[in-house]
């Protein structure tokens, strides 16, 4: 990993289960392999505070843009891109749980923007958290505020189901049929359905997708195994199948794929 993108674990048990990890980046914008990058749809949400170096974010798929300095991505198969508008790159973020959005906010998530302002969405608790980041010297001090704001916002709220049906999910890779998973954790296929849109925010079926996307980029990423070789470890029925499916949610081929990650200084694992 990077000197300058520092990464680390909740301490917290709780948020353990609920958040993957907290990262921080500063670096200069000169430092980058590409000036606009590609954000490959990913099962995670992704929460970001830019400091004084916003972000111009496109969603391609929409063909919408916004300027952002504090915002949360919700999990989509959205074509996006990032890139720059000063000459630092300085970020706080954290890459969380499908679910945990639904901890912080009774609000459909279905309903809620591609791209959510936090000010919008926690007002007074957003701009006090702000004001504590900009006093820390330290990323350790920032992601213990980061801590803090996602302990002191949770609500109580019986997610049980859509939690096990997306370990289920991602404990088969994406591989498993959206039937046996509500009869797994003993609902209705409608009621999970239902379940996902709200508290999640897309389909089962575009979630399964992201996890298959997840796994198979992985291994683009860190291995030397060949594209036909990830096409079956991930379970797809040919290359061309594989071919398809990727290209549907990034734009770009495997090959393609492939190709660019190593200039990816965004890349969400």
């Amino acid at each position: 990993m990077a000197p300058d993108f520092i990464i680390q674990k909740p301490h917290n048990s709780l948020l353990s289960t609920l958040v993957d990890y907290y990262f921080f980046i500063d670096v200069p914008v000169d430092a980058l392999a590409l000036e606009q990058e590609y954000i490959i749809p990913f099962p995670r949400i992704t929460f970001g505070y830019f400091f004084d170096h916003p972000f111009l974010v496109i969603n391609h798929t929409l063909h919408q843009s916004a300027i952002v300095e504090m915002a949360i991505s919700r999990i989509s198969t959205h074509q996006i891109t990032v890139q720059p508008q000063s000459d630092s790159v300085k970020i706080l973020g954290a890459h969380v749980r499908p679910y945990t959005l639904a901890y912080l906010t009774e609000k459909p998530i279905a309903t809620l923007p591609w791209l959510i302002n936090t000010m919008d969405l926690f007002q007074e608790k957003a701009v006090s958290f702000k004001d504590r980041i900009n006093q820390c010297q330290e990323p350790q001090q920032m992601f213990e505020e980061v801590e803090r704001i996602f302990l002191d916002s949770l609500l109580a709220r019986d997610l049980a189901t859509i939690t096990q049906a997306v370990n289920i999910m991602e404990a088969h890779a994406g591989d498993i049929q959206f039937k046996e998973v509500a009869e797994q954790v003993g609902v209705s296929e409608r009621t999970l359905r239902n379940q996902f849109n709200r508290h999640i925010g897309c389909s089962p079926k575009d979630y399964m997708h992201l996890v298959k996307l997840k796994s198979s980029v992985y291994q683009m990423r860190y291995s030397d195994a060949s594209l036909t070789g990830i096409t079956y470890d991930n379970h797809y029925f040919d290359q061309a199948h594989f071919i398809h499916s990727i290209r549907q949610i990034t734009g770009r081929s495997p090959k393609t794929l492939r190709k660019e990650m190593p200039g990816f200084r965004f890349l969400q694992f």
